[in-house]
This record gives C-alpha cells, structure tokens and sequence, in this order.
C-alpha cells in the first residue's frame, strides 16, 4: 500500500485546510448543516487560471487504528471542494460558465481510512487557448484503485497535450490516444494495476463545443430546456458485458462472459443478455462478467477501464467512446460525475435538484449531500462521490457555420446534422447511438430475484388499521423551536410530502416524547415496528448484525443542526426492524405510532357515511351508488343532553346515524315501569334502520347523553330518492338467485355440485406458493361419466394463519364467489371444498405456469408485449365492471394456460370498495402507484399504473424504479422514486415505440384522475389507444385470439413436461389443528360462501 500512496496527490493537493464552503452562508440543505460546517469542512481552493485537481483525502498518521464509529470530524475531513462558484468565459463563443466541484470520500464499516478512490480534474485554458476548459473525474477500483485514479488525474493533461500536437487535425484521434498512451504509461508504474483500474468521464469544452470522453460507469449529464421543463440527457453510456457490441468485442480476444452463478455451475450457461447498445438483460440480479478462459479471474463487471492489465489481455480496453455535441441556447448546465451520484439518484432527479439552484457550488452540495444521505439509509456503506458542476450562460446563438475549426485550428466539415429525437439531447454530431441509448444508464433486464420480489410483496391485513373510529388525536405540547425542529427532519420524507398543512399539524401535534438513557435500545433489529422517531437531542448507534458481532455502520446525532430521523417503514407496515438503533448518549426521540400516522392519512378526505351505511343489514342491497345518493339527502338534527330520540312503543319511520356526541338505549319491561340501561350508542354508530322497510313501534329509547349530533332519514324520504327499500330487497335476492342458478347449473354439468377431495386425481403441480400450491388434477363426472380438466388452488391452512393473511384468504373466496359472468381471461370459480389440511378452488382451466416463469423462459417483443397487455387489460375493465379492483398485476401473480393465455386468478389482494377508498398497502412494492404509497385512498386507476408497471417490466425485465442491485433497491428507496415520479418523467428504451412510450406516459401518470383508461373517455380511449391498433380486439375480447407463436409453443412444451413429471405433492401440505371459525362457510361451493374476517 505504500507504493499506492506514494503514487497519490502531490504534496498536500489531496489534504486541505478546514475552511467554511461560504463563509458561514446558510446551508441549502439539512443535511449540509453537517457536511459543510464552517469549522472543519475541507475545501480546495482555486482561480480559474490554475487548474485544479482533487482526490485523495488522506487520513493523519495520528489517527487510531481500532475500529471506532465515524464521528462528525471524520465525515467533513471526508470532503474536498471548492471556496466558491467559479467562472470562465469560453473566449470567441457567447458562453459563459459558472462551476464548482466537490468530492466525499467514502464510507467503509471495515476499512475506515480507506483512500478517496475518486480524483478530479479541471483545467481552464488548456494549452494556452483561452476558448477551452477541461473537466474530467476519475473513479478507481480495485486494491490499488487510488493510485490508479490519481495517476490518470496527475498525467491527463500532459498527455492529451502531446496527442494534440502529434495530430493538430484530428482531435477525436488526439482525443482517444490521450488515454490509451496513459493506460499504456500506468502498467509501468510501481503500484499494481493487475487487477486494478479506474473510470474516466472528460468533457472538453472547446468554444460553442464539447467533446465527451467516457471509458467505463461514470457519467456525463447535460440539461436542455424542453418547454417548461429541464430535461436531463445522458452524454455517455455504460461499457459492461450486457452490451451486445462489448461483449462481442470481448469475445473476439479471448474472454469468456459468464454470471458468477454460471460460473459456478448453479445456473446452466445462456447469453440471454440482450441484444444492443443500451439493451441490457440480468436474470435476477447476477450480472456477466469477464472471465479469462477456463479461469476464474479477473471477474470484470465492465468492459472498458484504464489499467487491469490482466483483464486487457482479454479485450477490457482504454479507449474511451466519444460524443461531441454542439451546445445550444436550450442547454442549461452539465454534470460530470462518478457512479457514486447515481446509485440512487436518477439523471432527471438530480435535474430537478439542480434547477432549484442558482449557484453551481449550492447545487454540488445539495446533491452529493442527498447522494450521502441515501448511501447511509439503504446501505452499511457509501461510496466515493466526486461531482462537478456547470452552468452553462449563453448570448445570442453563434451562427452555423458551414465549416468550423476543430480544437487545434484545422477545419471540420458540418454536416446539417441537428439530429434530435425523443429522448436525445439536440446539437448531437458524433456518438447519436450513445444518446439514443442512454436513458438512465441502468440495465433494462435487471429483474429482482424471486426471493427479493416475494420479501417486497405487502401484504398486510385485509382489515386495514385506518378502520378506527376510536382514535382521538391526543395533543402534546411543544415549543415552537421543537415542532420547527420535527417539521425541517419530516419535510423531504416522501411519507409526508403528500400532506396538506393541517395534516402536517396533526403529525406535529400527536409526536410524543421519548427520553433515553446510553445504552438504551430505541428499535433492536428482527423486531416488528410501528414507530418512526425523529432525534430531537443525543447521539444514537445504527447496529447491523454480521454472524454473533453486532457492527456499527452509522450515527444518528443532532450535531451541525440537523434532526435525523428513522423507522419510516413503520408507518406504512408491519416488517421487522432492518437494524439495531441504540443510545450512545442520554437523549430525545420524538415518536408518532403507525396507528396515528394512518388516521391522520384518514382527514385527507371529507368524512364518508358509505362504509357506515353499507354496515346496516337492511341496506346491504344498495350499491355504492345508491348509498352515495342516500348519503346525499340525509339531514342534520341535533338534540340537547336528556332529549328523547326515540320512544318505545312509539310508531316509527325515521333512520338515526350519530355523527357527534353519544346516546344511551334504554327499555321497559312489561312487569315494571323502570327503565333499564341496556346500551351506549357513539358516533358512527346508528339506530331505527327497520323504520325504512315497516312501520312498527319503537322497541325500545334512545336518550342524548349530552350534546348530539345526527343525520337522518324517513321512509318517505328514502322511496322518494331510491324506491321502496323492499323492492330493491327484492330485486337484490333476484338477482342473486339468478347467480347461484346459473353458477349450479354449471357446476351440475360439470358434476361438481357436490366435491370433495378424493374425488380429484392429480395429473401435475405447475408451482408453489407461499401459502400453497396449484395442482392439475382430473375428475370423472358422476353425470355422464366424462373426464374433465381442472385448476385447483389450493391453500393450506397453517399457512395462512402463520402469514396471518386468513382475511385475505377468505376475501380472496368471497370476490370468486360474486363472479358470475364468464370471461375468458378470468376463470369462474366452480366449486370449493375443504379438508384436514386445505381450502380448495375449483376452476375450469389448466394453466402451466406464471407470468414471471414466462419472462424468464421467453423473450418478449413488442408485440407479444401488446397481446398480453390487451388481454390483461379487458380482464381488468371486467373486473373493474364487477366494482372489484384488482390489486396484484404483476408477474408473479399471473398466470398462463396451456394455450398461452393469461389468467387472472390471485384475488388475494383484490378489494370490491364499499365505502371510503381502501388505504392498506398490498402487492409487489415496485408495483403500487404513487396514491398506493402516499396512503391517502386509492381506487380503480391504480390497476391502470400497475398494467403500465407490467408492459416496462414485460419488455425490459424490471419495473423503471429497479436499479438491479437488491441492496440498492431497499422498499425505502423504491417509494421514494415511486413518490418523487413526475408526468412524462420516464426515460425509455429507444427500441420503445412512440405509441407505446406515449401509453406508459399515460398509464402512469402520477395523478389517478389523468391516468388513462379512469379519465375522460373511460375504459374505451384505452382500449382504442393506437398501440393496440395491430390487434384484433373482438378476438382478443372473445378469447379466440392465438398468443405469440413462440410463447404459445412454449406453454405447450411446459405443459408436456408436467404431464410427463407426475403430480408430485400435489394435495399434500401440512394438517391444522387451530381454529375453524375463519373458514366457516368455505365447505361446499364458493357461491354460497359468506365473507369472514380472519
């Protein structure tokens, strides 16, 4: 190590004094009030005459040495930028710049002192020529990945100097050779670049253009004006084994491309990793690499890098991509920036960020102080984060010259090459295919392993805990300077971004406090949580388990001025605790329960009468819509303390619901004229509901026990409004009846009024589920003695109950039950029985596997994608008919037939609303809409955003949200993507066509009532969007639509492997003992079944 340190930043250029950024300006962002303290933030200074250069960050010698937690020195010590925004006129052009830089060394729990692997370079005026400027950043890996990065950083500018003048007509040549001369030079250094490297983005700004050099993961970010917005492109593309050009090129010199898994023989060798420059494919996570032959080094997750002389022997090179772009009055400012800024930012987020600045220096610490941030939230560790910033000021826009002078003053010929599309920065004359396949720089085949999609599937109970007319709000006093402090630590939490002030208020009011002593637990990791806390005093430990050793990876303090705060999860779920948090000082939490925070959601909307209403036995026939109507004419009555609201024995025809105060019932017995105190009535809660359908004496009285509030209806009233009550009674049970004819006249045909178990053979088991499996099984029609196929769902018993889903369980058979229209992508369910061990569901289809099966075994086009959608989405309208939502649109949960068609049958998650909208979180976590996330209600469009969710999945292996790293891509951080989406804020695959980039913009429009398919026009614009205009829609709405041939093919083939495999331990699982209540009404056929809640 000392040859690596030797060969670092000359003298002291890597150690700087500890100066304030702005001279005791305030901060621009919370966390920043630490970062950048005006005692001990590290700074480099500089003119813009000088070059400048960064990295490095030594730690003193006098340091200890054992492990210790990073104390708020350390992490300024971390950071190096610049005093103040920088300026630099681009000589003959009309641009100006104003820039800044900044770098933070990282974090490291078991290698507290490793060096910045990150260096910077800046050099204005380069090569004496007044109208350019240099920035390059540079990214080590590796052991000697320091000395790697600072070598390049130290060397660039002497090299690119000499290629210059080897080539005064060829700056792309210059440019290029520039490097791979370094890379050349770096494998005769003393330090070891065997298996060692760095990354390297440059931009070269030479009068009104630049020049991007880009050899690796690093990025280049221009921002171009696009109508009111600022949009951010991508000038540089990652160089990785998922590109199919790079992997080729590879190839072609030796190098193996294998995932570890393959390497290690657990997953059989395929090079399914797409196809094209920007079109990258991951099967769960695992990504190619490059292997020498037969070997298992050097293991590169990339293709290009300057030094790894091991791996450059088989083809990892040093010669940069290069995209040279004209600048326009459009373009508004330019990152350059290591991988550390995007691991969880995205290029437009870090946009938006930008445009809130004015100054460049602002801007640079507001987002490598959110990148921080983010690192210690989702991670043990943070990587190293160089950044720098220009904003680029214009004049007029020079004239276009047909032929203009290259960098070093020979003469390029121009092309009419404005060459622009959707999703391209304008002014683009060399490396187009970059920009077009730029995006966001990530994998688009990076899907989350089953374990993980299953570990981020919210499924919390039926009866969600809003349902709770008891909560009271309870104040707790607070000082201004207190609620200032929780309102500045909750405010840039998605969780409360969505609230409105009074909401806010309430937040600020229900927090209680929580004194702790050192050494006190706050939250122990394992353990399930429902409380959020922000630190108000002290300094807490954040503890990772790591074998029988409990790590420190982070602190929570109140030093710099900040108020951190933790445990959001518990707000929304029940999941346990992802790490220890314990005091290290005596201090105060102010905490806020789940129950409050989802009561609070609650005041988003007007109070709702319809859940009520829909509780009163007599009105259970009305529909949603009847009772919003009946909520409409009911009037207000208040009574004073002792009233009499009702008497017994008195005629009555009015209906009751307290809406304030409380009322006692009281009755007379025949043998006495003492009344006696039967019950206590509280708002919500209602009386006299037989009044609508007879006129009948009283049963018994109704008191006001004080001040009451009702609303109230009579008979006359209500038949005015919806007719007799008696007669929608009646045409209710009609049309029930008519249900459970038709659905036992099918089960008759079939032979399956009457089923039990034994009365099925297993032929298959298709796959397993958390709760139970699939079983293809034949029965033999007592009738006519027919062999029929069927599905059967079988769900085990113990397992429910140890997933504590028996509400969902049991809701999932109350929505099969009230299906009774056929359709041919949604089973009917025929029958249900149980036995010792299981509840089963019969259903007339033989489905082969589910969706995300499909995705891995077969590539999807767009127009296979089409056919699936079209599908999906004329199963979601017939649901929606039903006014059932549906909730669990994703792969896992979708099946396929024999055939090739889908079929939806996983109504564990599906809800048919009655009342207020349902708020609990359930479903895959990459698939819930911004108002599923927000918690303040959500209806029929959030199945529209998940069908979008679906088709970006279907054709790129991931929802957008999914960076393909599972430690990256915590349930935290894809909320808080899912919150921060705008409209038309998605960047897409170029493959993507215009009519299908403008239907995804659609469907997942972030407000619900601008989705398509809810707005306007209905379900009908989307059924006729012209993406579908390929289809045939009355055969894909008919079911005689033939899926893709080579999908349909595939089913057929899984369906010949089942049948050929055996049952299996189709209808084995294993027997319960525990309560039966939960399941009463299930035996016998599902028609009959009577929704309980578990």
């Amino acid at each position: 190590r000392s040859g690596s340190r030797a060969a670092g930043a000359p003298g002291d250029s890597g150690r700087c004094a500890a100066r304030a950024c702005t001279e005791g300006a305030p901060s621009p962002h919370p966390l920043l009030d630490r970062l950048c303290s005006a005692a001990a933030m590290g700074c480099n200074g500089s003119t813009s005459k000088d070059a400048v250069q960064g990295g490095a960050n030594h730690h003193d010698n006098h340091e200890e040495d054992d492990y210790q937690p990073l104390t708020q020195e350390e992490v300024n010590a971390r950071i190096q930028c610049c005093d103040s925004t920088l300026y630099y006129d681009l000589g003959e052009s009309n641009y100006k710049l104003r820039y800044a830089y900044l770098s933070q060394r990282g974090y490291y729990p078991e290698d507290l002192y490793k060096n910045n692997q990150d260096s910077f370079k800046i050099i204005p005026a380069f090569n004496g020529n007044k109208n350019t400027i240099f920035f390059g950043v540079f990214d080590g890996h590796g052991s000697d990945g320091d000395a790697c990065s600072y070598f390049v950083r130290d060397n660039i500018e002497a090299h690119l100097k000499l290629t210059m003048s080897k080539y005064p007509d060829d700056f792309e040549r210059a440019y290029k050779e520039a490097f791979t001369d370094l890379n050349q030079q770096m494998h005769m250094q003393s330090f070891d670049d065997s298996m060692s490297g760095t990354t390297a983005i440059a931009v070269y700004f030479n009068n009104n253009e630049i020049f991007v050099a880009n050899i690796g993961d690093s990025r280049a970010v221009i921002g171009e004006t696009k109508g009111k917005r600022t949009i951010a492109y991508s000038l540089s593309i990652d160089q990785t084994p998922y590109r199919q050009d790079e992997r080729e090129r590879v190839k072609a010199a030796g190098a193996v491309i294998m995932s570890c898994d393959q390497l290690e023989g657990l997953v059989e060798y395929h090079e399914n990793w797409n196809v094209a420059l920007g079109d990258e494919l991951d099967n769960g996570g695992d990504p190619p690499r490059v292997w020498a032959p037969g070997k298992s080094f050097p293991g590169c997750a990339f293709t290009r890098s300057i030094g790894d002389s091991v791996a450059e022997t088989i083809g990892v090179s040093a010669e940069p991509e290069l995209l040279c772009k004209e600048l326009t009055p459009d373009d508004k400012f330019l990152i350059v920036a290591s991988d550390g800024v995007w691991e969880f930012l995205t290029n437009q987020t870090v946009a938006d960020m930008i445009c809130k600045f004015t100054e460049p220096l602002d801007a640079c610490r507001a987002v490598v102080a959110e990148s921080y941030r983010l690192w210690l939230q989702y991670e043990v560790r943070t990587d190293d984060i160089t950044m720098i910033l220009a904003f680029i000021d214009s004049g007029a826009e020079p004239p276009i010259a047909e032929d203009t002078p290259t960098p070093q003053g020979g003469v390029r010929r121009k092309s009419s090459r404005r060459e622009s599309r959707r999703g391209s920065a304008d002014g683009v004359f060399l490396g187009m295919d970059v920009v077009r396949a730029g995006g966001e720089n990530r994998p688009v085949r990076r899907g989350l392993s089953r374990e993980k999609r299953k570990a981020m599937t919210v499924a919390g109970k039926a009866a969600p805990e809003e349902d709770d007319v008891d909560w009271v709000p309870i104040k707790v006093p607070k000082s201004k300077e207190e609620e200032h402090r929780i309102r500045s630590a909750v405010k840039a939490n998605f969780l409360f971004q969505h609230l409105n002030e009074k909401q806010l208020q309430l937040v600020f009011d229900v927090m209680h406090r929580v004194s702790v002593k050192a050494n006190d637990v706050v939250i122990r990791q394992g353990d399930p949580g429902d409380l959020f806390y922000v630190v108000d005093e002290g300094e807490f430990s954040v503890l990772i388990k790591q074998g029988d050793k409990e790590i420190e990876v982070m602190q929570y303090t109140t030093k710099g001025g900040s108020n951190p705060a933790f445990g959001e999860l518990a707000l929304m779920y029940s999941k346990p605790r992802a790490a220890t948090v314990k005091a290290t000082t005596d201090g105060q939490l102010w905490a806020m329960d789940r129950r409050a925070f989802r009561n609070i959601l609650m005041k988003s909307s007007s109070t709702s009468l319809v859940r009520t209403l829909r509780s009163v036995d007599v009105l259970k026939s009305l529909s949603v819509g009847q009772l919003q109507r009946l909520e409409d004419v009911l009037t207000e009555v208040t009574y004073k303390p002792g009233d009499y609201v009702i008497r017994q024995g008195e005629q009555g025809d009015t209906f009751f619901i307290i809406m304030d105060g409380k009322a006692v019932v009281t009755k007379r017995d025949e043998s006495s004229a003492q009344e006696q105190r039967l019950m206590e009535l509280a708002a919500g809660q209602y009386f006299g509901e037989r009044a609508l359908i007879e006129q009948a004496p009283r049963a018994a009285n109704v008191i006001a026990d004080g001040r009451l509030k009702c609303l109230v209806i009579s008979k006359d009233s209500f038949e005015e409004v919806l007719g007799p009550l008696e007669a929608i009674i009646d045409e209710d049970r009609k049309r029930r009846e008519k249900v459970a004819l038709s659905k036992q006249l099918q089960r008759e045909s079939e032979g399956l009024a009457s089923v039990k178990r034994d009365d099925f053979t297993p032929v298959a088991m298709p796959f397993s589920t958390d709760y139970g499996h699939f079983a293809i099984a034949t029965h033999l029609s007592k009738r006519d003695g027919s062999k029929n196929v069927y599905t059967l769902k079988v769900v085990s018993k113990a397992k429910v109950v140890e997933l504590d889903q028996t509400a969902r369980a049991t809701g999932e058979a109350s929505i099969y039950a009230s299906l009774v229209e056929q359709h041919p992508y949604v089973p009917l369910a025929l029958s249900s029985f149980v036995d010792a061990t299981s509840l089963y569901t019969v259903f007339k289809v033989r489905i082969v596997m589910d969706m995300s099966t499909l995705l891995e075994e077969v590539h999807f086009d767009e127009a296979s994608a089409c056919y699936y959608a079209a599908c999906i989405m004329l199963a979601v309208q017939h649901l929606h008919a039903e006014g059932i939502i549906y909730r669990n649109l994703s792969p896992d949960n979708l099946f396929v037939d024999a055939q090739g068609h889908v079929q939806l049958m996983d109504f564990r998650f599906a809800v048919k609303p009655d009342g207020p909208p349902p708020r609990d979180y359930c479903g895959l976590a990459t698939y819930l809409s911004p108002e599923q996330v927000a918690g303040t209600g959500h209806s029929f469009p959030v199945d529209h955003w998940a069908l979008g969710i679906l088709i970006y999945e279907m054709l790129t292996g991931s929802a957008p949200w999914v960076t393909g790293d599972p430690i990256k891509d915590s349930e935290l951080n894809i909320y808080s993507r899912i919150s921060a989406h705008t409209a038309h804020g998605l960047s897409f695959p170029k493959e993507f066509s215009e009519n299908l980039q403008e239907l995804l913009d659609e469907l997942l429009a972030p407000d619900p009532l601008r989705r398509i398919g809810t707005r306007g026009a209905g379900p009908e614009e989307l059924r006729t969007h012209p993406w579908f205009s390929t289809l045939d829609m009355e055969e894909i709405k008919a079911g005689t639509a033939r899926a893709p041939q080579s999908i349909a093919q595939k089913c057929a083939d899984v369906n010949a492997h089942l049948t050929e495999s055996g049952p299996g331990n189709a209808f084995v699982e294993p027997l319960y003992n525990g309560p039966t209540d939960w399941f009463n009404g299930f035996e016998g056929t599902v028609g009959s079944f009577k929704k309980s809640r578990g």
